[in-house]
């Protein structure tokens, strides 16, 4: 199923248009990708049988279902290039929220969290923030974790902490604990 889901280029904006919006029409999905209706009402007609969206009407709705949230993890991942993020004075760097649960829409902020020895230069916040901004497509909202940062958390917001232990997705470097 994968292989089919990601075999080619339109395929990927298809599915990426289509998982982020909350409903879509051949029409709308062929004018925002740029691809031509006749492949896009294929591709849907697939994504349909293989249960990831349903049919309403005109309109096509991505099913709220493991399998779907586990395909926008991986589109949401795809998004993120490392390489070309400045990450020398990051220890760690990782996602939570909907972006790492696959819950997210095109309306959703990205959340990203950036552990840290000390609390760094604020141009070095700006430029990451722009970059994923710029990757994402999507309003940045950074939580920077310093040590001190991190043991207020624990002790001030435990079910918050706890959560950002167990529901990120690392990035690289460690998870924030």
């Amino acid at each position: 199923m994968l292989t089919e889901l990601f075999k080619t280029e339109k395929r990927v904006e298809i599915l990426n248009y289509i998982l982020y919006e909350n409903k879509s029409s051949v029409t709308e999905v062929s004018r925002e990708t740029g691809v031509s209706k006749g492949l896009v009402s294929r591709f849907i007609r697939y994504l349909e049988s293989s249960g990831l969206i349903e049919k309403s009407g005109r309109s096509y709705y991505p099913k709220n279902i493991e399998k779907t949230k586990a395909i926008k993890v991986l589109l949401n991942l795809d998004k993120i290039n490392l390489n070309q993020l400045n990450l020398d004075w990051a220890d760690s760097i990782g996602i939570y929220g909907s972006w790492a649960s696959g819950a997210n829409t095109s309306e959703s902020d990205f959340d990203v969290w950036v552990k840290v020895g000390k609390y760094p230069p604020e141009q070095e916040i700006s430029r990451l923030n722009k970059d994923l901004r710029d990757m994402t497509k999507a309003e940045v909202s950074m939580l920077i974790l310093t040590p001190e940062k991190l043991e207020t958390l624990k002790n001030t917001d435990k079910p918050f902490y706890n959560s950002l232990l167990r529901n990120s997705i690392v990035l690289k470097g460690d998870t924030p604990e």
